[in-house]
């Protein structure tokens, strides 16, 4: 009875705070009811008002033109703000001869380019339709290389047979290698068309990149690079030697015979002698760290890169699942016949049977002279030991030169160096500021001794650095890097300069260069006009798409 008594309880507790629970709500909604309800501000008010500026998709008339032309775009709502617009052409600001209620017309400026264009009403922006401004530079329609590649292009390199060596890390050029990959080389004709010819077995493989190389007199070829492999060999050493056609040259060597046990007149004798021998790579030599560059000096070859050990191997002591290897300390800087032997008479500390130090931090590239010094370029405050601004010069020897006269060099790194042996001149670039002292930001031309060419002064780059420059036969100077302005012109990565430094009238007409150029080779055109190969990471030039690799017209 009691527990009867207590669930009774309970029940009308429950009932009690459901009702109290009940009213106690309804009180709050009628509160809520009550309130003057809070008015928040509208986000979209005060805004700009909209000006009925519409450009039509239509290209404009001409489509494309020279500085000085009239042109005229399709657009409405212009003619009530007549008296506040600016009209930009591709970042430079154009003089408006005329508006109507359906077209604005403009005279193209001596500084424009091709590119989008825009008016500007105010601070509102409204964009324009791309125009292509007339000029003597421009992509080479002539040349063949179709998409080029689909990955880097680090190189490109002239043979004796009138072609191009083109390597890097991709696998398809102008779109042959979708069934049998390239794996970072390939031959071309001199306008550009796949050599199908020239057969590779893979190259260096998925993984590798090819950097560097140069053809000898025999016409073989040294690459250098990051790669294990050459075709179907492995256990190179980031350089090798390959036969004009492509292919891996190679060589049978004794090694020491696999021991089969048991009675070995037991007709084991066919198998034992095999064990005996391997075909191997014919160029026995190579490095632990990837090579940047390779020249031919003579009977010789001159590596530069991130060497850090000589490697070689002695087949001598070796089987064929086993091979003995020898290594040397070296200092990025390092000489060998051609058949890959070190060559310890150049940059080599004989007592300590090792190479010289070479640069205390990073070493970029180089450039090799026609009396055999060598000229090295990158991120180092001290080269065998001696303090240097991130450039020295070595002699035909091997040794540092004391009579280089680069002085203090470069305040900050040097990206890039090239030698121009018509004018003999070296253009350097980089993020530094000064160079031995003088203003010098990011660009200079110096001497075969090092001393600053003090006839060549750069500008002023706004909103990024040059990496990439070199100076061409007739003296102008091609400029790449990830710089939008020049002496403020709009010049989105890509410029001509002339000699002293200033752009070059008519050879600064395109548009933006997406990408980062690795190298450069003078050509010519099908015409016959003269032009550059530029390869690299190139995604697009003068509002044109592209895959690594382009040649641009360089009209006289």
């Amino acid at each position: 009875m009691k527990k009867i008594h207590q669930q009774t309880s309970v029940f009308k507790m429950m009932q009690l705070l459901k009702y109290t629970t009940g009213v106690l709500l309804a009180a709050v909604i009628m509160t809520g009811c009550n309130k003057q309800e809070k008015e928040y501000p509208n986000p979209y008010l005060g805004g700009k008002e909209k000006l009925g500026i519409l450009f039509s998709q239509e290209l404009p008339s001409p489509q494309n033109g020279s500085v000085g032309d009239v042109v005229t775009f399709k657009a409405e709502g212009l003619l009530p703000h007549k008296d506040n617009l600016k009209f930009y052409l591709n970042g430079e600001l154009a003089q408006i001869t005329g508006v109507t209620d359906k077209t604005i017309s403009i005279k193209v400026p001596a500084s424009a380019s091709s590119g989008g264009s825009l008016v500007m009403v105010g601070d509102q922006l409204f964009p324009a339709p791309v125009f292509r401004v007339n000029g003597k530079v421009g992509l080479d329609r002539t040349f063949q290389a179709g998409k080029g590649t689909d990955g880097l292009t680090t190189a490109i390199i002239p043979t004796r047979r009138n072609r191009f060596l083109v390597m890097g890390s991709f696998m398809e050029y102008a779109s042959a290698g979708v069934s049998d990959p390239m794996f970072g080389l390939v031959m071309t004709e001199k306008h550009g068309q796949y050599v199908s010819t020239f057969k590779t077995d893979s190259a260096v493989g998925r993984n590798g990149v090819l950097f560097c190389g140069v053809q000898l007199p025999d016409g073989r070829f040294i690459l250098g690079g990051s790669f294990g492999q050459y075709g179907r060999k492995k256990g190179v050493f980031n350089l090798t030697r390959i036969h004009e056609g492509g292919q891996l040259d190679s060589m049978v060597v004794n090694v020491i015979p696999r021991d089969l046990g048991g009675d070995p007149h037991a007709g084991h004798e066919a198998e034992v002698e095999a064990s005996g021998r391997d075909t191997v790579p014919a160029f026995n030599g190579g490095f632990l760290g990837t090579v940047k560059n390779v020249f031919l000096q003579g009977d010789k070859l001159i590596c530069v890169g991130d060497l850090l050990l000589y490697r070689q191997y002695f087949y001598r002591n070796s089987t064929r699942d086993n091979r003995v290897v020898d290594h040397r300390f070296v200092g990025d800087v390092v000489r060998l016949d051609l058949d890959g032997n070190l060559d310890s008479t150049y940059h080599y500390d004989l007592t300590n049977h090792r190479g010289k130090d070479g640069p205390i931090g990073g070493l970029s590239n180089g450039v090799l002279l026609p009396d055999g010094k060598l000229i090295v370029i990158g991120s180092f405050k001290t080269f065998d030991g001696v303090p240097a601004g991130n450039i020295a010069r070595l002699t035909a020897a091997g040794d540092l030169d004391p009579a280089f006269q680069a002085g203090t060099g470069a305040d900050d790194i040097i990206t890039d160096v090239h030698y121009n042996k018509n004018t003999r001149k070296l253009v350097i670039a980089g993020r530094f500021k000064t160079y031995n002292g003088r203003p010098r930001a990011g660009l200079a031309m110096i001497n075969e001794d090092g001393s600053l060419d003090e006839t060549f002064v750069p500008g002023t780059f706004t909103d990024g650095v040059p990496y990439f420059s070199g100076q061409i036969s007739d003296g102008k100077v091609i400029v790449t890097g990830t710089f939008k302005k020049y002496n403020g012109v709009n010049r989105e990565g890509f410029m001509v300069l002339n000699a002293d430094g200033t752009l070059a009238a008519g050879y600064n007409n395109t548009g933006r260069l997406n990408g980062q150029v690795y190298s450069m080779t003078e050509s010519v055109t099908a015409e016959g006009e003269p032009a550059v190969i530029l390869t690299g990471l190139i995604n697009s030039f003068d509002n044109t798409s592209l895959g690594g690799i382009m040649r641009v017209v360089l009209s006289k």
